[in-house]
């Protein structure tokens, strides 16, 4: 019955450690989809007139949720002032606060009334992506296959310790 135990306790630090580099992975793809709905928002606002509700859609391409949610309160609520709007908005849970915020600015730059003003919201945006998307890799290089291995080694561990 020991080794029962200890073969749960085992298999229980292997999943957390492949949970836990899972999430690292996650959120360098998370950050990933960011910077290329920000290049295509980019890419939209200088050679495309669209309304914002399909420069969203287009930009999120299916990946990014919120994105698609504020085109819907857009379309759903155009006279909403842009604070309301973007209020309660489900980001995804594999961002920081401060990536969220200058997620949250350079939506808020979109509603400006000219075009420049906009580019330059999204431009600054996708210089602090590119920031971020650095330090996610970093960290995920560094740390992915440490968290595996973390994990099963923890878990061969108690394995031997339990048995």
């Amino acid at each position: 019955m020991r080794w029962l135990i200890g073969l749960l306790a085992a298999g229980a630090c292997a999943a957390l450690g492949g949970w836990a580099a899972r999430c690292l992975s996650l959120r360098v793809d998370t950050l990933n989809a960011w910077e290329g709905a920000l290049s295509r928002m980019e890419g939209m606002a200088q050679h495309l007139a669209m309304g914002l509700p399909d420069m969203l859609r287009r930009a999120s391409g299916g990946q990014i949720p919120c994105l698609d949610i504020l085109a819907d309160r857009i379309v759903s609520d155009p006279t909403r002032a842009p604070e309301e709007l973007l209020r309660d908005l489900p980001w995804e849970p594999w961002l920081s606060g401060e990536e969220r915020e200058t997620a949250r600015d350079c939506l808020l730059g979109l509603f400006a009334p000219t075009a420049d003003q906009q580019l330059r919201a999204i431009r600054f945006a996708g210089e602090q992506w590119q920031h971020f998307r650095r330090i996610s890799r970093e960290q995920w290089e560094r740390n992915g296959r440490l968290y595996r291995s973390l994990g099963w080694l923890g878990g061969a561990a108690l394995f031997i310790l339990m048995c």
